[in-house]
């Protein structure tokens, strides 16, 4: 099967704050005990501007001596972080050049947070990629997962790559040299682009990983494997930063630099509850939009059929309130058909309208969950069509 087609969902993302506004519940809807869903727990959400660089377990920022004039390579840029890379400069060993950064304290200052074998982990942050950091015919690593220690090798690699003619960015497995997706490095160019990066941490039956990458609403990657070796000899962290090889025969390397801002780090619980953003979901006649501090919705084209589908997870069969979180600035009703796992769960379900299209309520409806994925799909049925929709929650 091909690796592009394979797909993983290990759960959604985080919520954020509580949802406020009206509270919408159908006569008879009753919230039920919580089920064992598998939820992203929030561990991890520097502050550039606050913690600078103590957010992270350990800098490295020219261990080579090369370029002493220029430090510091790795510093905090308001509200991202940035690595700037010249090209005298030189890494520990001869053949690279790196600055970078590894591991997630937290509280910043504090004990790093340790990744380890059977645990599911996820990073997201936004990622600023110049055109002066161009992707080279060995791999310019931007992101690694790997155990700690110099010398070690890593597990999961992101990086700029040339194939051929082609300048791209993929995510490789080094060890068994499975490519996971790959696409064209000109669409994230001199724009900001979300990573999404999910690990769970095994052995070759057990270990997955997931990578995302979007840019205003379109996903450009969404691959994953599955039944990998992610296994580490005790623990493993991450990475970030520009390591480049000297040996590149596309041309001089020129001076360039990397940002990345919103960076959070996850864990997946199981027994917290469940809340999945718009940004998981595949939109149908749909786009994301963005407002103020990272927060997105999604909006969709007028008329009958559109919408969006999550897919969830769950630890065991049970009974759950699926909440859904929306906003109506029209006039009237908005109604939507709700379905799980493809059975119907009501039909032409009336959302209000809420005052305005930044005026937010919930929808909550009982549901039945099976163990492991499951999928929400609503549907618009009417000709005014779907309300804008934030998130949905499983608790």
């Amino acid at each position: 099967m091909n690796t592009l087609s394979r797909r993983l969902l290990l759960g959604g993302a985080l919520g954020g704050a509580a949802s406020t506004g009206l509270q919408l519940v159908a006569p008879g809807d009753t919230p039920v005990a919580a089920p064992a869903v598998s939820g992203w727990q929030l561990r991890w959400s520097p502050s550039p501007a606050f913690d600078g660089l103590r957010a992270f377990g350990t800098v490295e920022d020219d261990r080579a001596g090369s370029h002493p004039t220029a430090r510091p390579h790795v510093t905090a840029d308001g509200d991202a972080y940035r690595w700037t890379m010249h090209a005298v400069d030189r890494g520990p060993t001869t053949d690279r050049q790196c600055h970078g950064v590894t591991g997630m304290r937290s509280p910043a200052g504090g004990p790093q947070l340790e990744w380890r074998a059977g645990e599911t982990w996820r990073t997201t942050y936004a990622v600023y990629v110049p055109s002066s950091l161009r992707a080279t015919t060995g791999s310019t690593h931007l992101m690694q997962i790997g155990p700690p220690g110099d010398g070690t090798a890593p597990i999961v690699v992101q990086s700029l790559r040339r194939v051929g003619d082609r300048e791209t960015v993929e995510l490789a497995l080094p060890r068994s040299g499975v490519v996971v997706g790959r696409t064209d490095l000109a669409a994230l160019h001199d724009r900001w682009v979300d990573v999404d990066f999910r690990i769970r941490i095994g052995d070759g039956s057990t270990g997955t990983v997931r990578w995302i990458l979007r840019s205003g609403g379109t996903t450009l990657v969404d691959a994953a494997e599955e039944g990998v070796d992610t296994s580490p000899a005790d623990r493993v962290r991450p990475e970030w930063g520009i390591c480049r090889p000297l040996g590149d025969t596309s041309g001089p390397l020129p001076d360039c630099h990397l940002l990345i801002r919103s960076m959070r780090g996850y864990q997946l619980v199981s027994g917290a509850s469940g809340t999945y953003r718009a940004e998981e979901a595949v939109l149908r006649r749909g786009r994301l939009e963005s407002g103020p501090a990272g927060t997105s919705w999604a909006v969709f084209d007028d008329g009958a059929g559109a919408g969006a589908e999550w897919t969830v997870e769950s630890g065991a069969p049970a009974a759950a309130t699926l909440t859904l979180r929306y906003a109506n600035g029209g006039p009237a009703d908005r109604p939507m058909d709700v379905a799980v796992n493809g059975g119907r769960l009501v039909a032409a379900r009336a959302f209000r309208p809420t005052g305005g299209w930044d005026s937010w309520a919930t929808v909550s409806l009982p549901v039945t969950l099976r163990p492991g994925r499951n999928t929400v799909r609503v549907t618009a049925v009417g000709t005014a069509g779907a309300p804008r929709l934030d998130r949905i929650a499983l608790a």
